[in-house]
């Protein structure tokens, strides 16, 4: 899957890259096909958060927004959020499973 990373007041690291990266991948497990994804890091006094865009079979799932005090946190929990947003998609889609 493509993604595409930027920050607001966050220096994007190879190290964040890489975490980000790891966490996506995850999403491609799902059965449906993920083709790309934006990641927004930002930094808002002591707030920190990730919002993240999938584009899922063309189409673009509602941005998802998480706040945490660490980025890896809310990194996690953008993730976390992600995965569950994908899951009620497949099942629109595709009904739920029996």
């Amino acid at each position: 899957m493509d993604y595409t990373l930027s920050g607001d007041n966050v220096e994007i690291t190879d190290a964040l890259r890489a975490f980000v990266g790891e966490k996506l991948a995850g999403l491609n497990t799902r059965g449906t096909e993920t083709t790309s994804a934006r990641v927004l890091l930002k930094i808002n006094g002591s707030e920190q958060t990730a919002t993240g865009t999938l584009e899922v079979d063309g189409q673009d799932l509602t941005a998802i927004t998480a706040a945490a005090s660490d980025m890896h946190t809310a990194i996690d929990r953008l993730a976390d959020k992600l995965s569950a947003q994908l899951r009620r998609h497949t099942q629109r889609q595709h009904g739920r499973p029996k």
